[in-house]
């Protein structure tokens, strides 16, 4: 007997053919044949792409227990375009048949692990990868880069240990970090972003840090002190807990999810009742202006970054862009004509060239101009 997935997909599927289905029905069959795509191998040449099209829709048509959707979770009605990167096949909105343009002649290496170091006393120390051992000494503290590329906060005496020091983590486009401070919470640094920190919480009443950028968190457990992150526009108050803040002066919007415990949101930092908010698993707040929503979200797209990858979501060209500036130190410039409101889903490796992002979006009728460290957006209709 049927399970009620295979008889979604199998209802599914026949309405794709008989040309009834709604447009989130037709990102939903996108979906399952990019998925059906991702299995099926090497990527054909050119002049082979139909032949291997009909074998991935003979494949999706008969055998589906490996493509299994989440029907309810289906993909917005705005994805204009669906890609899976490593499975060599795009599926696009692009009725043009033109396919993805020639390789590029100039590629930009992914970002790396490194960030400046700003002590208390002002002096900067620039974190490479040939930076090891200890970085700095002072009262009761020590700090130590160590051979995996983690800055280490331990502290010998905490007694002795200053609490009006301060340390800055900063990172530069095309950077990230890992950091651990001297209360054992871990922060995950993202491009273009910093952290400020006292070198000791002893004394204090909350460990309190400021965030510009993007960062993950796994707060280590202190009841008595409790965990505060402040950004330009809110805080967020928290006993133990594992969240991610988006915080970029450049986006629209500021972005907390939680993935672990609980924590208290406070737009601008009022603290007061009327305008806080308590996060849940697997919640992320999105405030914007002086609104402020909170809904369930996939938790993995919000830390994708993390985690090696850029993950899409139906999510618009200039978002998309903006990400991938942050991470391969470009500047991207957009011809006139290019949708950049545009939306794409799929997945691609931050570890990869840039060229694997770019080829992927090429395949929806975009193309790309690499000039140094510019990267000019074009529809593929121009010349």
């Amino acid at each position: 007997m049927m399970n009620q997935p295979d008889q979604q997909q199998e209802e599914l599927l026949n309405k794709y053919k008989k040309g009834i289905c709604t447009p989130e029905e037709v990102a939903a069959v996108k979906y399952l044949y990019n998925l059906a795509a991702a299995s099926a191998g090497e990527a054909p040449e050119p002049e082979n792409y139909q032949q291997a099209g009909d074998e991935i829709w003979s494949r999706l048509t008969t055998n589906r227990k490996n493509y299994k959707l989440k029907f309810f979770k289906m993909i917005s009605v705005a994805a204009a375009v669906i890609f899976i990167i490593g499975g060599a096949y795009f599926w696009s909105n692009n009725k043009s048949g033109v396919q993805p343009g020639s390789l590029l002649r100039h590629d930009i290496a992914p970002g790396k692990n490194a960030a400046t170091l700003t002590l208390a006393d002002g002096r900067k120390i620039v974190l490479t990868s040939d930076v090891k051992g200890q970085l700095a000494a002072g009262p009761g503290v020590s700090v130590t880069k160590t051979a995996e590329g983690q800055l280490v906060y331990e502290l010998k005496n905490d007694e002795n240990a200053d609490p009006q020091a301060v340390n800055k983590l900063s990172t530069a486009k095309g950077e990230s970090y890992q950091l651990r401070l001297p209360d054992g919470t871990m922060v995950w640094l993202n491009a273009a972003s910093s952290v400020t920190y006292p070198v000791s919480f002893s004394g204090a009443g909350t460990r309190e840090v400021t965030l510009s950028g993007e960062a993950y968190f796994e707060v280590a457990k202190d009841k008595k002190r409790p965990f505060l992150v402040k950004t330009a526009h809110q805080q967020i108050l928290v006993l133990g807990t594992h969240f991610n803040v988006n915080a970029y002066t450049d986006e629209p919007e500021l972005k907390t999810t939680l993935l672990e415990g609980s924590i208290r949101l406070s737009p601008e930092g009022t603290g007061t009742a009327v305008n806080t908010r308590i996060l849940k698993p697997g919640e992320q707040a999105v405030l914007a202006g002086a609104q402020l929503n909170v809904a369930m979200v996939d938790v993995e797209q919000a830390v994708d970054w993390k985690n090696g990858d850029f993950i899409f979501q139906s999510e618009p060209l200039v978002s998309l862009m903006r990400r991938v500036a942050r991470w391969y130190n470009v500047q991207v410039v957009y011809a006139r004509g290019v949708d950049k409101e545009g939306t794409f889903t799929g997945k691609v490796s931050r570890r990869k060239n840039i060229s694997a992002l770019l080829k992927a979006l090429q395949s929806a009728g975009l193309k790309f101009e690499v000039i140094g460290s510019k990267i000019i957006v074009k529809n593929q209709s121009t010349s």
